[in-house]
Order: C-alpha cells, then structure tokens, then sequence
C-alpha cells in the first residue's frame, strides 16, 4: 500500500467513544479480562487433556 492509501484508510478509520477510551484505560477492567481470557483458555486446554 502506498503512503495515500494508508492515510485514506487511518483517517476513515472509526475513533473509539469516551466508554471505550475509559476502559482501556482502567486497570481493574483490564484484569477482570486477562482473568477472564485466562479461564477460557484452561478450559480448552483442560478439554483437550482430559
């Protein structure tokens, strides 16, 4: 791609909301998420050694 098309595509691109701008922003969110990933992906792992 070239350096226009890249800047076309940057400045189309959607900006996120105050919300979304808040909670990647915060701490506690984020590791409620990690957990969250985390216990989803010892399920799988757990499925397939069972």
């Amino acid at each position: 791609m070239s350096d226009a098309v890249t800047g076309e595509a940057i400045a189309s691109a959607p900006l996120p909301t105050p919300r979304t701008l808040a909670r990647r922003r915060n701490v506690a969110f984020q590791l409620l998420r990690f957990a969250a990933l985390n216990l989803k992906m010892m399920r799988v792992i757990l499925r397939g050694h069972g």
